[in-house]
């Protein structure tokens, strides 16, 4: 018990000095500290992530699965960085399985995303193949990834939206999980390019990984370690017009999280992060920029509340969330050198009616220090998976 403690006593005096730090008022300090004395882990996307499943009983079996997303995600934003807009549809994605053996699987399908109101059958109609290897704590992934929000990277380096508008990657996928390591590397081919096509060729490469100090059912403390890069260029274009260019973004942090009691857990985390760009034109204002993102957490049933504050200088992520970030969406010439946001999340994931749906609700308030507004953004998702196979062992 002492040790636990202990643990938990190291991870809190490194996540409030990162805020003190920031000059987070005391009273704000104050009431989340006072919020941890009642509080399940980290606020988790798990019910959004996609699974290519491999199961050794299902050898030598065909089968088909079928995931459906229906989603409705509105942002009342009026702030000078990004702004507001209503994403309302559902997406499917059919799939054909098999498995010539224990080890591995193979899937082949289409993953369609319709939004309501729209002036086409489908907004996005797309192939998607799969093939996934495992072999004891590893596991390999080629075509299409188990991508977008299942990286599980931070907010301000992934854009939450992505699960909507960016959903398949396609490309390669490594992930090794010992029980005190986790490590996931991937590439995601995003255009293709023919020689002296008039355009560029881009992707992203990315890393997540994580060193459990700490690592029971009932806590963990880890360090972790969160890589991106985004490529536009190639040698075979014939574009003249845009530039050749590489940005990366980096995030080193520790997370903290404690189960209490039965139904509840807290969650501590804290990182810093950087922009770093290499370009043969001046396309930003800056070449490199940084961020400190704190989050504080706790779970009551199944239900999260999280309060994340976020200070950040000349910081920009091309694949991130567009409200952490310096550079406009809003108009490309605007700017704001410094960014200081204080979130407070309400998250409820439950099946709908015990039925076989997942609902996720979500609320997230944010407040923008610097400029004195109030926005706040909604979503509901309605998740069904289903998984058939077909034949006698």
């Amino acid at each position: 018990m002492y040790s636990q403690w202990l643990s938990f006593f190291y991870a809190t005096s490194a996540f409030f000095a990162i805020l003190e730090s920031m000059n987070l008022r005391l009273g704000f300090l104050c009431f989340i500290l006072a919020s941890f004395i009642q509080v399940n882990a980290q606020i988790s996307n798990e019910v959004l992530e996609d699974k290519i499943l491999v199961n050794a009983k299902d050898s030598g079996l065909f089968g088909f699965s079928l995931l459906n997303t229906n989603y409705m995600r509105n942002t009342e934003y009026f702030n000078p960085i990004e702004e507001g807009r209503t994403l309302f549809g559902y997406q499917l994605q059919p799939k054909f399985t098999y498995q010539p053996s224990a080890n591995i699987a193979i899937e082949a399908g289409v993953w369609l995303r319709h939004d309501f109101g729209g002036n086409n059958p489908y907004t996005t109609a797309l192939p998607t193949f799969s093939v996934k290897a495992t072999q004891g704590n590893m596991q390999l992934v080629f075509g299409t990834l188990q991508g977008s929000l299942s990286h599980g990277m931070l907010e301000p380096m992934m854009n939450i939206n992505s699960i909507i508008d960016k959903r398949i990657e396609n490309g390669f996928q490594f992930k090794y999980t010992p029980k005190k390591f986790y490590l996931e590397t991937w590439i995601n081919w995003e255009n293709f390019i023919q020689p002296n096509e008039f355009n560029k060729e881009r992707f992203t490469a990315g890393i997540n990984s994580k060193v459990y100090l700490k690592k029971s059912e009932d806590e963990s403390l880890n360090l972790y370690y969160q890589f991106m890069a985004s490529h536009q260029g190639g040698q075979i274009d014939s574009d003249t017009i845009d530039p050749f260019m590489m940005q990366f973004n980096q995030a080193l942090g520790i997370r903290y999280t404690r189960k209490m009691a039965p139904k509840f857990s807290v969650l501590l985390d804290a990182a810093y992060l950087n922009y770093t760009e290499t370009s043969d034109s001046k396309v930003n204002p800056f070449t490199n920029g940084m961020g400190v993102f704190a989050n504080a957490g706790i779970t009551y049933s199944k239900t999260d509340f999280m309060f994340s504050y976020w200070n950040a200088t000349n910081f920009i992520a091309p694949r991130g969330t567009y409200i952490y970030q310096s550079h406009s969406t809003v108009d490309s010439k605007n700017y704001e050198e410094n960014r200081q946001l204080i979130f407070f999340r309400i998250i409820h994931n439950k099946p709908l009616f015990n039925s076989p749906i997942t609902a996720s609700a979500r609320f997230e308030p944010v407040y923008d220090l610097n400029n004195g507004i109030f926005d706040f953004s909604y979503s509901l998702y309605l998740v069904y998976r289903g998984d058939w196979h077909f034949g006698k062992k």
